[in-house]
């Protein structure tokens, strides 16, 4: 009832009828409207398919989805089989099967390939032979010592996959987590040497212990990876500071120099004047026997003269006046009078009279 009205409605012109519009029964809503169907047989036909046709064609695709399953494991190799992101199985050396995603997945890593990391420098490609091909990363390489100095070092780690399980589901992006374990390790190690050390034929040893530490520390996360080496390219101050640096270097030698000089002389003249001392008391020693030797001798001999002076005073008289002449007279020349004095002299000297 409505579309007839408004068809008449629609009809009418306000300027009168036409016989156009008269004539015209269609309009909007009253005009048939034509179907659109698809009909796979009419795309078949004007693409030249047939049922058979697209039965081969499945199948192809389901036969290239089931062999897409196949995959090798080569030498030094080893494959983790994961079911909905599960693992269920390692792969065998050889060619394996595994089931079609989204089923299974599979991951083949070389277990056996040696990795290296770089930290503190970064290579760069370049045909010179003689053109240092690295670039400073200055981020990672400037570290504080254990005596509070800097320093810019650059190292290698070599590592290799030890479980690939683990590898796979206990650490994100294996590469920056055993990167970022060594950096740790690195500035740990560093942080208690002194500068002196590290600069010096130490370097094994402190490699040594930046191995053992990543090491454990990659063992703590269970991340089934291995450290085999890591290699100490180039310790030394920083670039900005390597002027000041030589320069106290250069005072310490003269100060360790000064040092040595003085020790040298303290060694060689200690031990001479330790010597000359020893001399000395030895023969105070030997003077002090002397004296008191002399003087308990000096002593018995003046009491025997005292006894015997008490016993017989006038021989005794004599004979130490005759004694103290003879010590007078010994080394002056003698000349023997007779009662007359007219005897020619005689020296007694012995030694007058043999010249």
């Amino acid at each position: 009832m409505f579309n007839r009205i408004y068809t008449q409605v629609l009809r009418k012109s306000p300027w009168g009828d036409s016989e156009e519009e008269e004539k015209s029964e269609y309009n909007i809503f009253t005009r048939p409207r034509k179907k659109n169907k698809f009909n796979l047989n009419d795309f078949y036909n004007k693409f030249g398919f047939n049922n058979n046709i697209m039965v081969l064609v499945l199948l192809s695709l389901v036969a290239v989805w089931f062999a897409s399953g196949v995959y090798e494991v080569k030498e030094g190799e080893e494959a983790a089989v994961m079911r909905f992101g599960k693992f269920v199985r390692k792969g065998f050396p050889g060619l394996n099967y595994h089931l079609p995603l989204p089923f299974e997945q599979v991951v083949v890593e070389k277990v056996n390939q040696s990795r290296r990391i770089e930290i503190g420098y970064r290579s760069t490609s370049s045909l010179r032979s003689n053109v240092d091909n690295t670039k400073a990363v200055a981020a990672e390489s400037t570290m504080l010592t254990g005596d509070e100095n800097i320093i810019a070092l650059n190292c290698d780690i070599m590592w290799h996959i030890t479980d690939l399980e683990k590898y796979i589901f206990n650490i994100v992006n294996p590469e920056d987590s055993v990167k970022t374990a060594a950096e740790s390790a690195i500035r740990e190690v560093i942080g208690n040497t002194p500068i002196s050390s590290i600069l010096s034929d130490q370097k094994q040893e402190i490699t040594n212990k930046i191995e053992a530490l990543t090491q454990k520390i990659l063992d703590h996360y269970n991340a089934g990876v291995g450290i085999e080496k890591v290699q100490l390219l180039k310790a030394e101050p920083p670039a900005e500071v390597i002027d000041a640096y030589r320069d106290v270097q250069t005072s310490k030698a003269d100060k360790e120099r000064e040092i040595n000089q003085a020790q040298s002389y303290n060694n060689d003249i200690l031990p001479k004047a330790r010597g000359q001392a020893a001399k000395i008391v030895q023969e105070a020693e030997g003077y002090r026997q002397e004296v008191i030797s002399r003087a308990e001798g000096d002593s018995k001999r003046f009491a025997a003269v005292y006894t015997q002076y008490v016993a017989n005073k006038s021989i005794t008289k004599d004979r130490l006046y005759l004694e103290a002449i003879e010590n007078i007279l010994m080394d002056t020349s003698k000349v023997i009078m007779g009662t007359n004095g007219v005897l020619p002299h005689m020296a007694i000297q012995q030694n007058k009279i043999k010249e």
